[in-house]
């Protein structure tokens, strides 16, 4: 699993992406984790009394810094009127609260020259909130994201308001919102970036990122996010509130020198990669990836690589040490039950020095997220103090373990605290000091006793010192490589201690299902033709502002913030800027699935003409459907149910896999290996179809059938039955060969389904453009239905 620092180039977004929506269901909508520029932020544990004691203003967040109101230059009455300005829904919207400061999230940002204004809006008996935050120095609105429903105002497709009008809409809001920023320092990112809700259901919404430009060079930290709907209304802005020295503009190293300097540099390696959808790997590959070294930012002012965490690195090619034995390793239980909450937290007791105040607060037993069929524990530890609130942030320790082999999996100290604060204060009882040799033996020792064969599986990637010891936070880290039958695994996993070898960090979740592969493939790319590829990705680096350092939230660490001019490697074709190259098939392929982005989709070539043409056009735009790589897309092909169900999920939310359960068990008939699990089980919970039924994913689609299907869609199952007699279907000539005749009632009255030449047809296969044509109507009749459709 990719560690903390953001080591595993290939994977970093994803699981950003992942933590990102994790911690937004753990946390108040208010208090996010701040843009650090070069780690990825993990979930916190923390307790809910605590959330709301920080959502309160009860508990301060760590690291905040004091605020003087006397100094604003824009008052509170200002700031008010401003986002009710920007926002004319909000005039009727009334502030329950208004604070001065920005400390809703870690680490705190150095502008504490802040409003943070909380909205109430209330619709009936229905009290809705949220915040926005206006910079009291320059007047600019920080933030704001209407989150309260506007149902009488929702703008289905077809949109009222196309792209390219929203994105003038985009553009003009946010002159009036941050005057400080002029419009020709603003840069649209790539679509990539842009990614608007692609889905043929639900609001229509268009968002938009666009770059800053300080002094006249992008800044890839500044970025101005704004969102707006169908309608042309902003329901979303976002900008960065920190205050931080912008180094000079003027590159010491040309951009010629630090092309040269990339090329000449840039290395590849070959890996097993796992293919990630919704949390468990489903496949592998046998890939070339970029060494991560070779991938690092130049600095444009010494010409030296940096790393995330903004420490300068060599270029020297990555090497490897043995991960010798130790006597006390890692044993998996044999028992046939499963451990206790209590057996579990004492196997972490006898590795991890916990606090003698600290007690065990939560327990929870839930599957693994990279391995739903596995259970563990999760553990929580801190001080106990009741109910009563707490004077400052708690301290606290989390760990999971597996409850069948009573591998620890994760282990981190939530220490909330600044980097001054970690210094050494002073020396545990028992305790010494450890050299750099006996800290590499505690990293060998630890590993040993975690990690399954840790000898045989792992190796030591070789840092410089200065990686190894982080002097700013008085702590060690080491990193081990993952390898499967030599090869190594596009995997890493950080282990972190204190100068005493106290374990601060360790992350140990894998991906599985390497042992079903085959005996090493034969490679049709060699490593030299892999190279070529990936240069010629990347020809030319980007000038821009980037910002290193921050907080690590899975490590524990802490480096100092900082800014700076840089050459960042850019692919030509941004939509491969996570894709690797197979090296069996000679493919780019993505480790993830992609659905949310937009990149080039292949045009049908055999669809021009076809009565159908426009609705499956918008089908691959949308992309419901997708062409072989000719373009094929074989309009008139049946389809089957599963195809059908395929289409209308993928139709209502491109998201659908994350919306699945972690406990992975049999829906509907089918197995959570079958491709079409994630589908059916997406179906099953919104009750399209029955648990207890087996779905026949094989089955060829006939009319009554995708009627019946129509109906659940629709949430009018009841009234289909009660629709039964009705004497709609009587007008068509084949009216005894219905079955069920109250669904077809029912898509005839939407005006869903029409007969042909006096007669329905009911078992007449549906083929791909009918079925096409069938979505375009379900499309159009939204916001004309009681319920909300596919919901």
């Amino acid at each position: 699993m990719v560690n903390g620092t953001s080591r595993s180039y290939y994977r970093v977004s994803k699981v950003a992406l992942v933590s990102a929506m994790t911690c937004s269901l753990l946390l108040p909508q208010s208090f996010v984790f701040a843009d650090n520029g070069g780690s990825f932020h993990s979930e916190t544990v923390v307790p809910d009394r605590v959330k709301l004691a920080i959502a309160s203003g009860q508990i301060p967040i760590p690291g905040s810094v004091t605020s003087d109101p006397t100094k604003a230059k824009f008052t509170k009455e200002e700031a008010i009127t401003k986002v009710k300005s920007l926002f004319p829904i909000l005039k009727d919207a009334t502030p329950s609260s208004v604070s001065f400061a920005n400390n809703h999230s870690f680490p705190a940002s150095n502008n504490q020259m802040v409003w943070d204004i909380q909205w109430n809006y209330q619709t009936g008996n229905t009290s809705n909130g949220f915040n926005s935050y206006v910079d009291a120095m320059t007047g600019d609105l920080i933030s704001t994201y209407l989150s309260f429903p506007i149902d009488e105002n929702v703008a289905y497709y077809p949109p009222k308001f196309s792209k390219e009008q929203a994105l003038k809409e985009a553009t003009a809001f946010i002159t009036k919102a941050a005057t400080s920023i002029s419009v020709k320092d603003l840069q649209l990112d790539d679509d990539i970036n842009n990614i608007e809700n692609r889905t043929l259901f639900g609001p229509v919404q268009y968002s938009f990122s666009f770059t800053t430009l300080k002094n006249g060079i992008p800044s890839q930290s500044d970025a101005i996010t704004v969102t707006v709907d169908a309608n042309g209304n902003v329901v979303q802005f976002s900008k960065p509130s920190d205050i931080l020295k912008y180094p000079s503009s003027k590159a010491t190293i040309t951009q010629s020198e630090a092309d040269k300097q990339f090329t000449a540099d840039l290395d590849v390696g070959l890996y097993y990669i796992p293919i990630i959808k919704n949390g468990p790997s489903t496949d592998w590959v046998l890939g070339y990836r970029p060494l991560e070294y070779s991938m690092y930012s130049i600095d444009a002012l010494t010409g030296k690589r940096i790393s995330y965490e903004g420490t300068a690195i060599s270029n020297s090619p990555v090497t490897y040490s043995e991960v010798p034995s130790t006597k006390n390793k890692f044993k998996p239980r044999n028992a046939k039950d499963q451990l206790s909450a209590e057996e579990a937290a004492k196997l972490v007791q006898e590795v991890a020095m916990l606090p003698k105040e600290h007690t065990l607060l939560n327990t929870n037993l839930h599957p693994n997220y990279m391995n739903p069929k596995q259970q563990s524990w999760n553990l929580n530890w801190g001080n106990n103090t009741g109910n009563a609130p707490q004077s400052i942030f708690p301290e606290q320790s989390s760990a999971d373990i597996d409850a069948d082999t009573g591998e620890i999996l994760q282990f981190r100290v939530d220490s909330f605290r600044t980097t001054t604060s970690i210094k050494d204060v002073s020396i545990p009882s028992g305790l010494t000091k450890l050299s750099k040799e006996s800290a590499k033996q505690r990293a060998i020792d630890l590993i040993n006793r975690l990690y399954p064969n840790a000898s045989s599986e792992l190796k030591i990637i070789n840092h410089e010192d200065a990686w190894n010891f982080l002097a700013e936070s008085n702590q060690y880290q080491y990193e081990f490589q993952r390898f499967y039958k030599g090869t190594p695994v596009s995997e890493t996993l950080t282990i972190s201690f204190d100068i005493y070898g106290r374990l601060q960090s360790y992350y140990a979740n894998r991906s599985t299902g390497l042992e079903k592969l085959k005996d090493t493939p034969v490679l049709k790319v060699t490593k030299a033709e892999a190279l070529e590829a990936y240069r010629e990705q990347y020809k030319k680096l980007k000038l821009q502002y980037s910002r290193f350092g921050g907080s690590n939230y899975i490590d524990n660490m802490n480096s100092k913030v900082e800014m700076r001019l840089v050459y960042t490697p850019t692919p030509i074709d941004i939509t491969k800027s996570y894709q690797v190259l197979d090296a069996v098939s000679g493919n780019w392929v993505s480790p993830y699935d992609t659905s949310g982005q937009i990149g080039s989709r292949i045009t049908p070539t055999d669809i021009k003409d076809h009565l159908a043409e426009k609705a499956l056009t918008t089908l691959v735009e949308y992309g419901v459907l997708t062409p072989d790589a000719t373009g094929i897309l074989k309009p008139d092909a049946v389809i089957t149910e599963s195809d059908w169900l395929s289409m209308i999920v993928k139709s209502i939310t491109p998201y659908y896999e994350i919306y699945n359960n972690l406990e992975r068990k049999p829906v509907a008939g089918v197995n959570p290996e079958d491709p079409i699990y994630n589908i059916v089980n997406y179906a099953v919970e919104r009750t399209w179809i029955k648990n207890d039924t087996t779905f026949q994913a094989k089955n060829e689609l006939t009319r009554e059938q995708l009627a019946v299907l129509l109906t659940s869609v629709v949430n009018y199952s009841k009234l289909s039955t009660y629709l039964s007699k009705d004497t709609t279907v009587n007008q068509f000539s084949d009216a005894k060969d219905i079955n069920n005749k109250g669904a077809v009632a029912t898509v005839i009255h939407l005006g869903l389904m029409e007969g042909e030449n006096g007669k329905f047809n009911p078992q007449q296969k549906v083929t791909k453009a009918q079925a096409a044509t069938v979505i375009m109507k379900l499309v159009e009749i939204q916001g004309k239905t009681d319920q909300t459709i596919g919901q």
